[in-house]
């Protein structure tokens, strides 16, 4: 495949809109567009030009659009034809967790309109029992969790597995980011 540009990743939108089947896109298409877009983001933090910064910007918010759109399109086509094997890795990684998504939402849907409470009961065990994973920006001072345990302090850079609602108020905030783990993907 020749260098990931703009021109390229358009041309591979166009195609994927304009034809009912999944395309067969290479297996590094989207590491090379985020390859391509840490360039650019490195060039613009050594650019002193504010017009060069701008054309860089637009390029970045390009990207970022087309690859809503191509994501949106293949997923789409993959779900309708029951394709899911034929997406990239990182499609099928988005897919899966959408139509886990889909599965939950209906349960709930229903256990409400069947009178299932224990449906119900179960779903609110859970969400409150979850934890989350995250990764500290800066210093956090102790915390209880809605669990009632204590958490920390926490330093920059330190890891820590928090009730989901504690740490969903640390990300919030901007003192956290959430981790993934593979476990997430089951």
């Amino acid at each position: 495949m020749a260098d990931m540009t703009l021109e390229y990743i358009k041309k591979s939108l166009d195609w994927e809109t304009q034809t009912a089947t999944l395309l067969k896109l290479p297996g590094d298409f989207y590491s090379r567009i985020s390859d391509h877009s840490l360039k650019l983001r490195r060039s613009a933090g050594s650019s002193t030009s504010e017009v060069a910064n701008h054309l860089i910007s637009r390029q970045i918010e390009m990207i970022i659009s087309m690859t809503r759109q191509i994501l949106a399109v293949r997923t789409k086509k993959a779900t309708q034809q029951r394709a899911l094997l034929q997406l990239l890795p990182e499609e099928r990684y988005v897919c899966f967790a959408q139509e886990r998504f889909l599965r939950r939402f209906e349960a709930l849907v229903e256990a409400v309109s069947t009178g299932r409470p224990s449906y119900i009961e179960f779903s609110r065990k859970r969400e409150t029992e979850r934890c989350l994973i995250v990764r500290f920006i800066g210093h956090v001072d102790e915390l209880v969790g809605l669990d009632l345990k204590r958490y920390g302090p926490f330093e920059a850079e330190d890891v820590a597995s928090l009730p989901a609602a504690n740490a969903s108020i640390l990300i919030a905030g901007g003192d956290a980011v959430e981790i993934y783990t593979r476990e997430e993907e089951a």
